[in-house]
């Protein structure tokens, strides 16, 4: 091969070589865009499941999704908190209702911790209350 060939394939080959990192920036930016995406999408179900008192809704959309995103985007922050509290709140009933104190108790005390951070949305801890309240007595009739 003469030496002109060869310097045409190296340029080639750099060439190619800074189009393939192009185009891996440019797909981690986007993947990055997508995830931004659906975790906004997520956090409006969340708000929307919670403003309109759907509180199992909630809880499975946060099973579904809670685990994904490991920040919570500004702003969602008791809205999770409300998923989250929602889970407790059947939890220690189950606990209850099988006799583990020691869980209940953790539960109890998470969802106290829960209820001091909520602000806006402490209606919505007081309602799930209301609710779970309702539910142990229509069990006990």
């Amino acid at each position: 091969m003469n030496r002109s060939l060869k310097v045409v394939f190296n340029i080639l080959i750099a060439a190619a070589a800074l189009g393939i990192l192009l185009m891996l920036f440019m797909i981690k930016d986007e993947i990055v865009n997508n995830a931004k995406k659906e975790e906004k999408n997520v956090m409006r179900s969340f708000e929307y499941e919670v403003k309109h008192r759907a509180y199992g809704e909630v809880t499975d959309t946060y099973f579904v999704y809670g685990t994904k995103f490991l920040e919570v985007p500004e702003g969602f922050e008791e809205t999770k908190l409300t998923a989250e509290y929602a889970h407790l709140s059947f939890m220690l009933g189950v606990y209850e209702e099988k006799g583990d104190d020691k869980k209940a108790k953790e539960c109890r005390d998470r969802s106290e911790e829960i209820k001091s951070q909520m602000d806006q949305y402490r209606f919505t801890a007081d309602e799930i209350d209301k609710i779970m309240a309702a539910y142990s007595n229509s069990d006990e009739d």
